[in-house]
């Protein structure tokens, strides 16, 4: 299973660390687990639900209350596993895309 940093994680989400962090506060079904050094590390399910929050908070203009309210429905509801599927699809193009752009950046120097 691949785990993310927290650069990476805002790289791929093109947003601020204490967004991401606030974020885990606020929301509980968000936390990330830490390793021995107490640096944060995202599992692809984490990525996922990070995106759907931005989603939610950026684009549906939802408080992050309203948010985190949406994504306990959404757990329990009965689309949740198709949307749980598009999500883990959506993560993994966009974790293709910042390799390709890595690579790109890496070529250019």
């Amino acid at each position: 299973m691949h785990h993310f940093t927290i650069g990476e994680v805002c790289r791929a989400l093109e947003m601020k660390p204490h967004i991401v962090r606030y974020w885990e506060q606020e929301i509980g079904i968000l936390s990330p687990s830490k390793d021995l050094g107490g640096r944060r590390i995202y599992t692809l399910a984490d990525l996922q639900l990070l995106f759907r929050i931005k989603y939610l908070v950026q684009e549906r203009k939802f408080t992050v209350e309203g948010a985190a309210q949406r994504l306990l429905e959404e757990v329990n509801g009965d689309s949740a596993d198709a949307k749980a599927k598009v999500h883990a699809v959506r993560a993994e193009l966009l974790c293709l895309l910042d390799k390709i752009r890595n690579e790109s950046a890496d070529t250019i120097k």
